[in-house]
Order: C-alpha cells, then structure tokens, then sequence
C-alpha cells in the first residue's frame, strides 16, 4: 500500500470481502504493487477470492509501469464482463485508449516472453526492489534509530513511510524547504491526508537512488530533525 508499505493480512482480506457481499458493494482492488511482492503467489487478491466464490462484485487494476517501463502509463483491469464492458465505454467517451506505442511495446513484449517469461521477470524485479529496500533500512536504522525516527519494514512496493520523532508532528515545512534545501526529496504525509492535516510522517522512496545517495538522505534527514 502506498504510501505505508502495509500489506493486508490473508485474514483481513476474506473479512473485507464478507463485508462488501453483507452490504453488496463493489470493491476496486488497486494493486499496482502486487508483481513486486516477493511472496505473492501466497497473497489472494480480492479478485481470487470473488472467483472462488463467484459474487462477481471484484474490479481489479494492474499497472505495467512498475514492471516494464514507469513511462508507459499502461494498465489493466480484471473484472466480470459487465462491469468491464461498462468501463470499456466510458473510456471510449474520455481518453478513447492508452497510447498506441505503449499498447503495442507491452503486447510484443508479452508475446515474447510468455506467461513464464513474465513471471520470472517480476520476480526479478521484486528481488531488485526487495535489495533496495534493505539499503534504505540500512542507512535509516545507522541514521534515525532509534531516537530521530520509526517505521515499519514494507513487505513489498518501493516506499519506506518514515515517522519523525523528536517533537516534530508536521513535516511540511520541514521536507518542502529545509530538506529541499540540503538537496534531498522526500513526500510529506500531508500529501497524503484526505483532510490534508499536518502529519509527523515523510515518504521516502528506493526506487531510482543509489546506494550512496540514500546514505547521504538519511544522513541529510537526521541532521535536519535535530536541528
């Protein structure tokens, strides 16, 4: 989930469901994320459990630009033929269709690989990630730990959602300037209040930095807290 990093429980997810077929809703499963969990095979989505259980109440949305390429802002969604077709034509009547040159790169590329192909190709890149996030953790624990700063481990994604401690409950001020200022780029957790309330937590992302730079960030940051 981002921006916490959080993965639902197999437990919670079944709850949920018996939840939206007790109030007959439809769930929008939002999973961009999935392919990079290094354990997903032992993850049910949303539109796993609906198959099993045949509501047909589960829409489901993947993205390739996790996978392939972040530039070719190309997804696509799983769902019963009468919530999709009815999706199909409201696209048709505001963005008509993704890119063509996307659509086509994605298409020869999955043809290919194969089913097999592209599933090592995630897993590959769940590994990638997976290493990046342990440098991440590495230089947040030598850097905040464990008086500046806590956080839970991500399971999978590519955000480490970071809480500032040492009386600092609004971030803004602090990532928006004073970081931007040492040459760091974080997101305040304001950004992602539905409210748009202060809020003591920054993201930090491991997706693109190099190992050095997200040392020197955590560094950067730590300095920044105690001043």
């Amino acid at each position: 989930q981002n921006p916490s990093g959080s993965t639902l429980s197999n437990d919670r997810r079944i709850a949920i469901y018996h939840l939206a077929r007790k109030y007959d809703l439809i769930i929008l499963e939002d999973d961009p994320y999935y392919f990079l969990h290094p354990n997903r095979q032992c993850i049910p989505s949303f539109l796993s459990i609906d198959h099993n259980l045949g509501d047909g109440r589960v829409l489901r949305f993947d993205s390739f630009s996790k996978l392939l390429s972040s530039g070719m802002r190309l997804g696509f969604v799983t769902g019963p033929p009468t919530l999709v077709n009815q999706l199909n034509l409201h696209t048709q009547t505001t963005n008509l269709h993704a890119s063509g040159i996307s659509q086509l790169l994605a298409y020869k590329l999955l043809d290919y690989w194969g089913l097999d192909g592209f599933d090592d190709h995630a897993a590959s890149t769940a590994t990638f990630y997976n290493n990046r996030r342990n440098v991440l953790l590495s230089a947040a624990h030598q850097n905040l730990s464990p008086d500046l700063a806590e956080w839970n481990i991500p399971e999978a994604g590519m955000f480490l959602w970071i809480k500032i401690l040492n009386g600092i409950h609004d971030t803004k001020t602090l990532v928006e300037e004073k970081a931007v200022d040492a040459g760091v780029l974080f997101v305040p957790g304001q950004s992602f209040c539905p409210l748009n309330e202060p809020s003591s937590y920054v993201r930090a992302s491991y997706s693109t930095a190099s190992d050095e730079d997200m040392n020197v960030a955590m560094e950067r940051l730590a300095a920044l807290i105690r001043k």
